[in-house]
Parts: structure tokens; C-alpha cells; sequence
């Protein structure tokens, strides 16, 4: 602590977004640098140590620094995205550094106002609150969630299973507070607790993983699944969707046989769009015939469109004349030989180029323009419940998170909560180079193999694809840059995992207690007043 309060305001605020960037999974590329993760229990602590060297002046001086630092936090680990447009980055660093500046100020404000030990139970619990409504509002970005940190050490983290992602942001900022108070002249006790704080979580985490290895499968899955390689700006929506499937169940039929298995093809692996009533009849779809007479079913990802009548279905149609609507979808296919085809719509959309925050409104104001912002914005049909696949026997009930989908925890467990046995998570990571960004999102998926206790097969258009154990361990994967087939055989389970059924109540508590305090704190305010 010593160190830390020779440090000069600058230095602190800069110290925290280094811990965090440098710490933050991918950050220095795809292998694992499992050492840097205990930086994450420190991370947070030079902001506490200049938030109580500045409790005593200005709150506003204080926020100042604070944005400071949550700008840089956001700049750092999401810097990649502007290799998709630079827009990205300044939305994230402008509205995500707000909402984390908000927290750490009103914790600033609390202890002036209440005392820290009842100002850090709202500096937790606000934390929580910002990553729940990240969950399910218009500028929604999960990237950032604290619980996601731990990805690259999925075994200090098997009791995801039970908390989900939020159990680890409370992990990590319990950690940072009792480090904080230990150097700042803490007791014996509180080393204790400490070293109960750190290792408790990691020892729980094995007995956990001991306990979940040792349930049977209900069955298992031979899978081939694909990575392509083609570059999203310059050759994937330029490769006609026939020749893409001829070429790749060609290379897929070498490798299977005639037991029944499931083909996996990435996000949009057709593009060229196909009707949701007739897509049986379209010809890149018969096009897998090789392989349906054998038992195999595919799931691939594809853009499609449903044509209405002269009264729009959804709030996402548009018009195409006089008497027909039209809406488009990012979608992923299920097929199999004598089963229907089946359609799963992506409903997690990406802000700014899959939706249009405010669309409703901004289209009175701006009208066609709303449509062409980010080129399909505000345009894509989305669905209420998670679909699963009813692949028929032999075969998993199947559940296909679409490439943002899988960064939600709580949403990407309802697909497991429906009967999903495992999960095909299909990407397109291209869009952002050979960057952190899409190592990061390969990361990701680990938890959420975890939280559902499934196997996770994931099919990257570009990226990384790969084979994800129930454990979070990657047993194989096909890294950037490379194209090919990943064979594998994963055990399917029936069981959902109890974050699967019970969802995030870690986050729910943490929100009702935010809220309690908060409202504390506002009759405190209210009281002052009156008195004054």
C-alpha cells in the first residue's frame, strides 16, 4: 500500500485498466497465460486507493479520474473493434466508461455520505446491476462482465455451474476489497479471509468438477465441424452459396461414414438468403444429399427471409410493394432426412449493425435512412423463446446460440433449460482481423460450456473453431487463419445445470440489494434536506 499512495492520481487511475487489459482473456493472444489471472484480484485496487485519497474533495473531481480510467478499461480490451468499424470503439468507451464511472462515483458518494463498508456493498452490487441491464437493454454489450476474466482458467471457475458468470464478478471484486483493507494496515483475521476469499472459490471449483465428471453422459455425438476461412470482406459474400456447399460436403463426405453425425457450419455459411416456407426446395440445401442418406443432420447458419401479406408480422418487415412485407433474419438451419426443416432466428442482435437502438422512434424522425445505418439496421427478425432442434434418433435435441448469443450467459443457458444435449455455437469472427477479439470470444464460449455443463461444438466462418469439453477445457481447435474439419465425438447430457433452471440468481439478489441500498441512501439524502 505504501507503493501505491507515492503513486501520483494519473498513476493510480492508469493502473487499474493495465491490470485488467493485461489480465483480460486473449489479450496477449491465443495461448493461455493462466499467471496473469491473479492480477484480477488486485486490479481494482489502485481506483480504491485514489478514491480514498480523494474522498475529502471535490465528487466531481473524483468521477474525472474515474471515467479516466474506465475509458482506458474499455479501450484496452475492446480496441479490436474497430477493425470493424471505428464507431464501435467510441460507443463503448463513451456509454459502457459512463455506466462503470457511474458506479464508481456513486460508491465515492456513499462513503461521504454513509460510510465505506456500506459504500462498497454498493460499489458490488452496482457493478452487478450494470451487467444485468448489459443483459436485455438497447446498448447492450456483455463483453466487459467481470465474471467473464476467469475464462482462461475454467477450472477455478467449475461452480459457474451454479452461479453462472455473475458469481464471478462478485468473486473478483470481493477479492480487490479485501486486498485493499488487508494493506491498508488490515488484522490477522482479515489475512484469513483473505486467503479464504482467494483460494475458498478454487478449491470449491474442484470438488465441483470432481462431482460433475463423475455423471454419465446420456449418450454421445460423432460431429465433423467446419472452418472455411474466407475473408468477410472480400470473399464470403462474394462466393456463390452452391459452390461453398458442393465444395464443403465434398470434403465432409471423405470424413464421414454411415453411422449418424452432425455437420456444423459457421454463421451465415449461406448468405445469398433463402424463404423460410420453400427453403426445402432450394438447390444449395439439396445439396447435402450425400450426406442425409447416411443419417447425418446439419446445422449451419444462414440469412433468410419470410414474405407476408399486406400487414407486417413483425416490428422488423419492411415494405416490398404495394401488397407484401418482407423480413430478414440471421438464422441457424437444422436438417435431416425425413424431419422438417427447422429455423432458429438469432435474437440477441448485434447494436448498430443488426439492430437499431431506438428504431421505433428514429424512423419517424429519419425514416429509410434508419434502414441503411450499419447496412441491415434495424431490419432483422428476432423470436421470443430459444428454439431447440429435434434432430431425431440417434441424435441430440440441439441447441445453436448465433455468434453473440454465446457472450450472454443467462440467455445462451435457456437454450440448455429447453432440452438442448449440446450446443453448436456458430460465428463469424472475421470481421475484426487477427486480433484479441476473436481469441476472447473462443474464451468465452468455455463458460458457457460450463454454466450448462454441455459440450460445445464451435463452427467460426473465421476464427477459432473448435471442440469445448463440459469442463471448459478446448480439445481441439482450429486456429485463425486455417482452414478445415474438426472430428470429434462428444458426450451429450439431459441433465440442465442448476444455473440452466434457476437462471441468474447471483444477479438478482445483487440487484434487489443495489436497489434496497440505494434507496437508502436517497431517504438519507431526502432526510438531510428536510433538516437543513
Amino acid at each position: 500500500m505504501a507503493i501505491l499512495n507515492r503513486l501520483p492520481n494519473w498513476a493510480l487511475a492508469l493502473l487499474t485498466p493495465l491490470l485488467l487489459s493485461i489480465a483480460w482473456p486473449g489479450a496477449l493472444g491465443y495461448h493461455e497465460f493462466p499467471i496473469l489471472a491473479p492480477l484480477l484480484w488486485v486490479s481494482m485496487v489502485p481506483m480504491l486507493v485514489l478514491e480514498g485519497r480523494m474522498r475529502g474533495g471535490k465528487l466531481r473531481q473524483f468521477a474525472g479520474w474515474a471515467y479516466a480510467s474506465m475509458a482506458l478499461f474499455n479501450l484496452g480490451t475492446t480496441w479490436w473493434v474497430a477493425g470493424a468499424h471505428w464507431s464501435g470503439v467510441l460507443g463503448t468507451v463513451l456509454i459502457n466508461g459512463t455506466l462503470m464511472t457511474g458506479v464508481w462515483t456513486l460508491y465515492s458518494y456513499a462513503a461521504r455520505q454513509v460510510g465505506v463498508r456500506t459504500a462498497l456493498w454498493i460499489w458490488v452490487t452496482g457493478w452487478l446491476a450494470i451487467e444485468i441491464l448489459h443483459d436485455d437493454w438497447a446498448f447492450s454489450f456483455p463483453w466487459l462482465n467481470l465474471g467473464n476474466a476467469f475464462a482462461e482458467v475454467p477450472h477455478w471457475v467449475r461452480w459457474y455451474a451454479w452461479t453462472g458468470p455473475r458469481g464471478g464478478t462478485l468473486w473478483l471484486l470481493i477479492a480487490n476489497v479485501v486486498v485493499w483493507q488487508l494493506a491498508d494496515g488490515g488484522t490477522r483475521r482479515l489475512r484469513r479471509v483473505l486467503l479464504a476469499t482467494v483460494l475458498g472459490p478454487i478449491v470449491l471449483s474442484y470438488a465441483v468438477g470432481s462431482w460433475l465428471d463423475a455423471q454419465q453422459p446420456t449418450g454421445s455425438l460423432r460431429a465433423l465441424v467446419v472452418q472455411p476461412n474466407v475473408d468477410p470482406y472480400t470473399q464470403k459474400f462474394q462466393t456463390p452459396d452452391l459452390q461453398q456447399a458442393r465444395k464443403w460436403v465434398e470434403l465432409a463426405a471423405a470424413q464421414a461414414d454411415s453411422a449418424p453425425g452432425l455437420l456444423v457450419l459457421p454463421e451465415t455459411f449461406l448468405h445469398e438468403g433463402i424463404d423460410e416456407i420453400y427453403a426445402s426446395n432450394w438447390p444449395s440445401l439439396i445439396a447435402f444429399e450425400p450426406l442425409l442418406r447416411n443419417g447425418w443432420g446439419v446445422v449451419l447458419g444462414a440469412t433468410t427471409y419470410r414474405l407476408h401479406g399486406s400487414e407486417p408480422e413483425n416490428s422488423a418487415a419492411r415494405r416490398i410493394d404495394d401488397r407484401r412485407f418482407v423480413s430478414y433474419a440471421n438464422s441457424a438451419l437444422f436438417f435431416r432426412a425425413g424431419l422438417p426443416l427447422q429455423v432458429y432466428r438469432k435474437s440477441k442482435l448485434v447494436v448498430g449493425v443488426e439492430t437499431m437502438p431506438m428504431v421505433q422512434t428514429l424512423s419517424g424522425l429519419l425514416g429509410d435512412l434508419t434502414l441503411s445505418l450499419g447496412g441491415t439496421s434495424g431490419t432483422l427478425a428476432t423470436q421470443t423463446e430459444r428454439a431447440v432442434f429435434e434432430a431425431g434418433p440417434d441424435l441430440p435435441r440441439i441447441g445453436a446460440p448465433i455468434c453473440w448469443e454465446q457472450d450472454f450467459g443467462p440467455y445462451a443457458a435457456e437454450f440448455s433449460n429447453a432440452g438442448a444435449e449440446v450446443l453448436t455455437i456458430i460465428t463469424n469472427d472475421g470481421w475484426w482481423g487477427n486480433t484479441s477479439g476473436h481469441v476472447a470470444h473462443l474464451h468465452y464460449a468455455r463458460l458457457r460450456a460450463i454454466e450448462q455443463h454441455r459440450s460445445v461444438l464451435r463452427s467460426a466462418n473465421t476464427g477459432i473453431s473448435a471442440v469445448i469439453g463440459p469442463d471448459g477445457q478446448v480439445q481441439q481447435s482450429l486456429g485463425w487463419g486455417r482452414e478445415g474439419i474438426l472430428k470429434a465425438t462428444v458426450p451429450t447430457f439431459s441433465e440442465p445445470s442448476f444455473f440452466a433452471v434457476h437462471g441468474d440468481v447471483v444477479g438478482q439478489w445483487g440487484l434487489f440489494v443495489f436497489g434496497f441500498l440505494l434507496l437508502s441512501l436517497l431517504v438519507r439524502r431526502l432526510r438531510g434536506l428536510k433538516a437543513a
